[in-house]
């Protein structure tokens, strides 16, 4: 068995710099993955002045594989200095913070100025360090030849799920320091909240970031609308809401206050906004140079793109997931898979099994009130290295279960891929056997990298369980598809749609910007499982991209920044039966756009249980 475990199993900790440096080796490697890369101390780390940082880890907080990256961060900016360790604490009591990242599950940086007088531009370098330092969760260094992992960084560091507090000069230092750094800083952050500060007039907010300022200056609420680009607004219940119409993540909230205080405002600002959004890394910064876009995309303008993607996300608290109201259930189970054991081969272990998964379930489903058979169930497979829940985040799929009402499962995978086909199949039947709600005719699978490769087992192995297939990232290639898998699929089709991107090494052949090898293999293979004529050649110059005939072409822009292309190819009965679906610029990594992908393709397939055909709806 797996027997893996995503959490640090720690009590609360407030501590120093230099005990999180003592500490954090140890624990870490402890946890899941470590064992491929040992936790080391970060050098850059070693020489940070003492009395800077305290750092806050809420109870059993995320860790192992990647699954730090579930933790949420705040970074505070208090107003002052602290003497004792204690008044640090209990300053960060009193505003509430350690009450919502206790709900939340996370850590919290206050970071103090080095000089009594308040904070500089030596502060801003201290804070270029930390974030380097601690927000670069699983970033590998090599030491004598050997993968090695920075600990600090999953023992308190942070992602994508960062925001950022700052009160009277701490709030000043934000404005005329912090916000006109770039992706080092500020565009790492999904949140900036000021309370009270100034900014100065040769200032400058570098890039967009979702604000709540309550008692700012004039300079600072225009100076982050500009950023913002807002172009409409709103005011309700004594808050202002600026706006890009547009892309309305982009925005600035404003509020006076007169006796509530900021602990009353930064609750408000985290719980109404901040938790609702994050940033995903999805383009290193060599692929931000301009690039010649072929015809196809011409039709819409190429838009600028930042390193760090704002995207909107469904926070959990306290194990339930906000959007939709759905309930995250970590299960393990070392029996009912037992039998379907590893064996030797690519990313192997020998012998284990599945007997970890998340269910992520719509209230009405966990409870049974739901109509039987209303609710489709999605098998999402995360990718190598990766922790499960951390990719139903960061692909977007649990934001999308909760906007569209359908239950997921996520299996816990690495080292047991080789056995997807049959072990996953069954989790999936499980599933519809426990809870009646589910609609065994809309069984969806997907996966990313590792977790495509997951997939294609599922779909070669048992199609006739899945009414829709949607493989990302990872290439088809002859060894996943057994022998009986022709055989199959004479008596099944399977609508299958791969998901890429222009700098996806997986499946995409960046130099040329079409599809690799296997992905070529995918639309072939495909093609005549599903009763559609593959081509004798591929013709980028006819068809650019999907390089052969299509039925179908659609082109949008996600969040204001990310080309988005989808071909479709109909089999004989006019029935779209095969898809590719192509976004520039994004790297080999999980991007919160996959999840309505997936479900605006998946929603219009059904099997009907009594005959076993695909039934497609507009």
């Amino acid at each position: 068995m797996l027997n893996y475990w995503n959490r640090q199993d720690n009590p609360a900790t407030f501590e120093t710099l230099d005990e999180v440096r003592k500490h954090a080796p140890e624990v870490t490697n402890r946890l899941a993955g470590s064992e491929n890369a040992p936790r080391i101390p970060n050098p850059l780390l070693e020489n940070f002045p003492a009395g800077l940082l305290y750092v806050y880890r809420s109870p059993n907080i995320y860790g192992g594989e990647t699954a730090a990256r579930n933790n949420t961060t705040f970074v505070v900016f208090p107003d002052g200095r602290f003497e004792t360790k204690e008044a640090a604490k209990a300053y960060l009591e009193n505003l509430g913070l350690i009450k919502n990242i206790d709900e939340a599950v996370g850590t919290i940086l206050l970071i103090q100025p080095e000089k009594a007088a308040g904070y500089g531009e030596c502060d801003l370098q201290y804070c270029y360090t930390l974030f380097n330092a601690l927000f670069c969760e699983k970033a590998f260094v090599e030491v004598d030849g050997k993968r090695c992992v920075f600990a600090e960084a999953e023992y308190c560091g942070g992602y994508g799920k960062t925001y950022m507090f700052g009160e009277g000069k701490g709030a000043t230092f934000m404005n005329n320091y912090v916000a006109g750094s770039r992706d080092e800083l500020i565009g790492r952050v999904a949140g900036y909240f000021t309370y009270g500060g100034e900014m100065c007039d040769e200032a400058r907010v570098s890039q967009y970031v979702p604000a709540f300022l309550v008692n700012a200056c004039g300079v600072a609420v225009q100076k982050f609308r500009r950023a913002n680009k807002t172009n409409a607004f709103a005011f309700c219940e004594g808050i202002s809401r600026f706006y890009n119409q547009n892309i309305p993540l982009r925005q600035v909230r404003t509020a006076k206050d007169e006796k509530e205080g900021p602990g009353f405002w930064m609750d408000k600002a985290f719980r109404s906004m901040f938790m609702f959004l994050q940033r995903t890394a999805n383009v290193m910064t060599k692929y931000l140079e301009p690039r010649v876009t072929n015809r196809y995309q011409g039709y819409v303008p190429a838009p600028p793109i930042t390193r760090y993607a704002l995207s909107k996300r469904n926070p959990i608290l306290n194990g339930r997931a906000l959007v939709g109201d759905l309930e995250v259930i970590f299960r393990h189970d070392t029996e009912r898979f037992s039998e379907y054991k590893s064996l030797p081969g690519d990313f192997a272990i020998p012998g284990a099994y599945l007997d970890t998964w998340y269910e992520v379930l719509p209230q009405n489903v966990l409870n049974n009130t739901a109509p039987a058979h209303s609710v489709p169930l999605l098998l999402a497979n995360h990718g190598g290295g990766d922790d499960h829940l951390m990719f139903l985040d960061e692909t977007g799929i649990l934001l999308t279960a909760g906007e569209k009402g359908f239950a997921v499962v996520a299996p816990m995978h690495s080292g047991i891929t080789t056995v997807a086909g049959e072990a996953h199949t069954r989790l999936v039947q499980y599933m519809l056997d426990t809870y009646p709600a589910l609609d065994p005719e809309r069984v969806w699978v997907t996966g990313y990298s590792m977790g495509g490769w997951a997939s294609y087992h599922c779909m070669a192995q048992h199609p006739e369980v899945y009414s829709a297939a949607i493989p990302m990232a990872m290439p088809l290639r002859p060894k996943d598809l057994p022998e009986k898998t022709e055989e199959i699929f004479s008596k099944y089709d399977l609508p299958s749609l791969l998901i890429s991107s222009t700098y996806d090494f997986a499946a995409w052949d960046s130099d040329n910007n079409h599809l690799n090898e296997g992905g070529e293999y995918f639309l072939q293979n495909y093609s005549r499982f599903n009763g559609i004529e593959p081509v004798e050649e591929f013709d980028y110059e006819a068809y650019p991209v999907i390089g052969r005939p299509y039925d179908s072409f659609s082109l949008s822009t996600v969040n204001g920044e990310w080309r988005n292309g989808e071909w479709l190819v109909k089999n004989k009965g006019g029935v779209p039966m095969l898809g590719l679906n192509v976004t520039e610029y994004l790297q080999h990594s999980l991007w919160p756009g996959y999840g309505d992908i997936i479900y605006n393709f998946a929603k219009h397939y059904r099997r009907s249980k009594e005959t076993g055909e695909i039934i497609y709806t507009e």
